[in-house]
């Protein structure tokens, strides 16, 4: 076999048909729109996101899978404008509220998946689209088709490593077997296949998170399951408990042993 004979879009298919982890809906995403930003919106991530990106301002981004604004309230203070997607409506109104409550008025929000016709709701091309975490689509090849298409100058993603913010230990810990789905080698291997060559940085996470209460750090742990039993819960507090340290100060330290990792892909714009 050739490599080119390869089929890394259905490779892709596959390989999330054995994952853990069941893909979230519209509706999941909007139970977990208020934790979901409350856990993520100062997070150290996207400042190291910013960091690796050269922002310029005269970009018009188009950040695809906005959630509550991770990445488009803090790129919005710094380029043109931002057009945010989603379609989770939870999470456009937490981006939203946010943006309210900061003062920021360049950011336009639209409700849209990656299987809608962006042209027909509007959404023109930009100079910058990113794909921040969010590239849990069943088609990769035409995500990443029109992801380059609707750039001008240049594409960024943010695409798993390994287990991603998945903990290994704790899915072992709670009795759940854990295959964590196809990573980001596989949108590599498909790029290239496409006659795209990015860049990679990658981006790791501070193993060790700070949580007000123990019940925050609990919680942190809960999103990655879906249908946890009593018994479940139970195992999930002991194995949090065993790993939490407190300090005089009231503030709860929770470490994992896996780092949360993910690639940064980059290129300037091609034709397809």
């Amino acid at each position: 076999m050739n490599h080119k004979d390869i089929d890394w879009n259905r490779l892709w298919q596959e390989a999330r048909r054995q994952k853990s982890w069941r893909k979230k809906g519209e509706k999941d995403w909007d139970r977990r729109a208020a934790g979901f930003a409350k856990r993520n919106i100062d997070s150290s991530y996207a400042d190291r996101f910013l960091q690796l990106v050269n922002i310029e301002p005269h970009w018009r981004v188009l950040d695809i899978g906005c959630g509550p604004g991770t990445l488009a309230l803090p790129l919005a203070a710094r380029v043109q404008a931002v057009t945010a997607i989603d379609f989770s409506p939870a999470m456009l109104h937490e981006l939203e509220k946010r943006a309210a409550q900061q003062g920021i008025t360049n950011i336009a929000t639209i409700r849209a998946s990656w299987s809608d016709d962006w042209g027909k709701l509007g959404i023109t091309a930009h100079e910058v689209v990113i794909s921040s975490r969010s590239l849990a689509v069943d088609d990769l090849k035409s995500a990443l088709e029109k992801m380059n298409n609707w750039a001008m100058e240049k594409v960024f993603i943010a695409d798993r490593v390994g287990s991603g913010p998945f903990d290994p230990d704790l899915f072992a810990a709670v009795g759940r077997p854990f295959d964590p789905g196809p990573d980001y080698i596989f949108t590599v291997n498909l790029l290239y296949q496409m006659g795209i060559h990015p860049n990679i940085n990658y981006i790791e996470l501070d193993q060790t998170k700070t949580f007000a209460t123990r019940d925050d750090a609990i919680d942190s742990c809960r999103w990655m399951f879906e249908d946890l039993s009593p018994a479940d819960e139970v195992r999930l507090a002991v194995y949090v408990d065993e790993r939490l340290e407190h300090n005089q100060a009231g503030t709860y330290y929770l470490r994992r042993s896996s780092p949360v990792k993910w690639a940064l892909l980059s290129w300037e714009k091609r034709t397809v």
